[in-house]
């Protein structure tokens, strides 16, 4: 069985076995020892910006809950009853109580027990022991990022965060989500994000046109990184002049250039396959149609990745594909992903292809 060294020089290493991308025993590791274990961009700052407004949602197969209280300050809970440990909450919305709807078990927006119905008086019952589980988050920006085991140490994201801020990114507003359903492992969609560019001039030409290839730059940092370059200075141009793709490990990404931004969330829903979840921003002096020719420009570079993407797993597949070499000048990035994947993993069940 081929072996993934990540202690090699990048002009030595090669890439990681297919097994990577198509073991069910390696995808549910990566859930738990990646994924589960690591920080999840779960929602944006609007969509719980209201006391009283919460949302649900599972991540690595945890329920959870994102609610703000009545305070205003936002927390995240196991979203299951203490009491026989029921999913509690669907979507979202607004509430002023958390009920659970198996017994009525009803909670404070803090997480408190409020209500017990036929126990809560009983004088053996402490209430005060059956608040709602916590979880961490990490407010950073417009996005709500959470980690479910409750033992992660906050992203180091101080570099990136000013670059952003730069930017304006927290004086743009959301405007859509559109969902893609990808057939291919999760890990691929970043590979091919990951690249430094060097797909870009084949597969996405009209993408190309308004990009300075010859200046496009991969700087690797903690636990993410950043790929920029410069693009068209037309003001009728959507990418603007400076671009940045940004890449926080293992599964989300920022793209913010010209007067707009998205986000990306791969979310993998089995070995072979993946759900891609886009949310685009926008400046306010952008006008709908503005905005509806961006996301239709956007959405073919998606569809183009699709494509691609899903053909590169059919040829992981193939009993014949094996590991091959990076590109040092462009793909270090890519590479250092696959390390930290291999860090992450080590030592739990080799043969998940280690």
């Amino acid at each position: 069985m081929s072996i993934f060294d990540p202690n090699l020089p990048i002009e030595q290493a090669l890439t990681p076995p297919p097994r990577w991308y198509t073991d069910p025993v390696r995808d549910q590791l990566e859930r738990e020892h990646v994924l589960a274990a690591g920080w999840q961009a779960i929602a944006h700052r609007d969509q719980v910006a209201k006391p009283g407004s919460f949302l649900a949602g599972r991540t690595a197969g945890e329920p959870w809950l994102l609610v703000r209280d009545a305070a205003g300050t936002l927390r995240a809970f196991a979203n299951i009853c203490r009491h026989n440990g029921t999913e509690m909450m669907d979507g979202c919305g607004e509430a002023k109580r958390l009920t659970c709807p198996y017994h009525g078990w009803t909670y404070a927006l803090d997480g408190q027990l409020a209500a017990a119905p036929r126990v809560g008086r009983e004088p053996h019952f402490d209430k005060s022991a059956y608040t709602l589980v916590p979880l961490q988050i990490q407010e950073w920006g417009p996005l709500v990022l959470l980690n479910v085991t409750g033992d992660a140490s906050p992203l180091p994201l101080a570099d990136l965060s000013t670059e952003l801020e730069a930017m304006r990114w927290n004086q743009l507003r959301r405007h859509e989500r559109r969902v893609y359903d990808v057939a291919c492992n999760w890990k691929v969609f970043i590979d091919n994000y990951m690249d430094g560019g060097y797909h870009v001039p084949l597969l996405h030409p009209k993408l190309t046109s308004s990009l300075s290839l010859s200046k496009y730059r991969t700087e690797v940092y903690d636990r993410y990184a950043i790929q920029s370059t410069q693009g068209s200075v037309s003001a009728t141009d959507r990418i603007g002049r400076d671009v940045l793709y940004a890449w926080i490990y293992p599964n989300l990404m920022i793209n913010r250039y010209g007067p707009m931004m998205d986000t990306n969330v791969v979310v993998p829903t089995g070995p072979a396959t993946c759900r891609v979840i886009f949310d685009w921003y926008f400046d306010d002096t952008c006008d709908a149609a503005f905005r509806d020719e961006s996301i239709r420009s956007s959405e073919q570079v998606q569809d183009e990745d699709i494509a691609i993407c899903e053909k590169l797993q059919r040829g992981l597949s193939s009993r014949n594909c094996q590991p091959g070499p990076y590109v040092p000048s462009l793909e270090h990035g890519k590479y250092y992903f696959h390390q930290l994947l291999a860090e992450d993993t080590s030592g739990h069940k080799k043969s998940a292809g280690q």
